[in-house]
């Protein structure tokens, strides 16, 4: 049988396969690191150090989003196809944080963190901010290490005109990559933002630390859940996918460096929407601090078992498919279409139900045990919103 192969060429660097942390607190010391890469991810980046520790409120980071789902599962007996509850799960789809950098100074990374992952055996990217003046003194102390193959600069807190200012500065002491990355506070910049960065020098680019500021706070007792002075935090996780892979997919067209996607990375199928979206690798940051390191190995499990199930045995066949795919973009629709049911994958679950707002879709009895559905092509808009739904896959839109 063909071997699938993970590995994959980042501006020069060559990594067994494209997972690795994101700076943030799973990856907030050398032993943190060490047990990601017994995890099996391809490259180390730590924890964004800068030239004093951060001031971190406390608390710091909280779940949103909560959600209890009933899943199923289905039985056939003669023939039919029965649904039964097979369980409910609660989701944890988002996080709202209040994390700066790394709590530890500069030289404890210098002198013992860094060292500890290098244990690891990986290519190690060091993450730093925040200004070109803090560069000047951060940078030639661990380039003096000899070991980082990469410098990733965060943008989170700067002005987008300093990315030009830093790229040099980092440039001019040390000689492995660097990458930038970018914050998605302005996506309407970002492209700029990239090629300002490209034009500099940048190997790469990180694309997207969190969004924000947001705000949630309990209504029962009207305070704020997180430690900062308003309350406010920043989103990621889950609900910023969408956004995280429209500026992969932004920034992959128009910059020649490669781009790593950071945002709502839970799974093998994620890992694939970015790589297709023009990412080379990505980082995973949310769903290593909710699951821990062991997420590592249930995705790269995953993205193997998906390439196999699409007989794809190298990332490279699907490396900005979706660019190569849509070119120009698509002929936008007005008028027509409605969404078709294929009974043969329909199980009749009634997700999809609910969820009309035209009233289209009903149920029709297939024979005495089993329903399928069934769509109203006068009523129904071609709004596709039954398509997301489906668990099966059974509905598209005809035109």
């Amino acid at each position: 049988m063909k071997q699938i192969d993970l590995s994959v060429n980042l501006a020069g660097l060559k990594l067994k396969n494209p997972l690795m942390p994101a700076a943030g607190p799973s990856s907030r010391d050398g032993e943190t690191l060490l047990k990601a890469a017994d995890a099996g991810v391809g490259c180390i980046v730590c924890k964004t150090v800068s030239v004093k520790p951060a001031p971190v409120p406390r608390p710091n980071m909280m779940v949103v989003d909560r959600a209890m789902l009933t899943t199923y599962q289905y039985i056939s007996i003669n023939g039919n196809t029965y649904k039964i509850t097979k369980s409910e799960l609660q989701t944890k789809s988002g996080m709202l944080n209040t994390e700066l950098w790394t709590e530890k100074t500069l030289e404890e990374w210098l002198e013992k963190e860094y060292h500890i992952a290098r244990k690891a055996s990986l290519p190690i990217i060091a993450s730093v901010g925040y200004t070109p003046q803090d560069m000047k003194i951060i940078i030639p102390k661990i380039a003096a290490l000899g070991f980082i193959d990469g410098i990733e600069f965060s943008t989170h807190y700067i002005q987008p005109g300093l990315i030009r200012d830093i790229t040099k500065t980092i440039k001019k002491f040390f000689k492995g990559l660097v990458f930038a990355k970018l914050s998605p506070h302005n996506p309407e910049t970002l492209i700029q933002q990239a090629k300002e960065a490209e034009s500099a020098g940048c190997d790469g680019i990180v694309a997207i630390n969190s969004f924000g500021p947001t705000l949630h706070f309990d209504i029962e007792t009207c305070k704020p859940l997180l430690g900062s002075k308003f309350g406010y935090g920043w989103i990621s996780g889950v609900p910023i996918k969408p956004l995280a892979v429209r500026c992969v997919f932004d920034i992959a067209r128009n910059v020649k460096i490669p781009v790593i996607g950071v945002g709502g990375i839970f799974s093998g199928k994620d890992v694939i929407e970015h790589i297709m979206a023009g990412a080379t690798a990505v980082q995973i940051c949310t769903a290593a601090i909710l699951e821990g390191p062991k997420v590592y190995t249930r995705i790269l499990n995953e993205l193997v078992d998906w390439m196999k199930e699409h007989k794809i045995y190298s990332l490279k066949e699907v490396h900005r498919l979706y660019i190569k795919k849509i070119g120009k973009g698509q002929k936008v629709r007005t008028k027509g279409g409605y969404s078709k049911v294929d009974e043969k994958l329909c199980k009749g679950c009634h997700s999809c139900e609910p969820s009309c707002v035209y009233g289209a879709i009903s149920f029709k009895k297939k024979d005495e045990f089993y329903e399928v559905c069934f769509i109203d092509k006068n009523k129904c808009q071609a709004c596709g919103l039954c398509v997301s739904i489906c668990p099966t896959r059974a509905i598209t839109i005809q035109w």
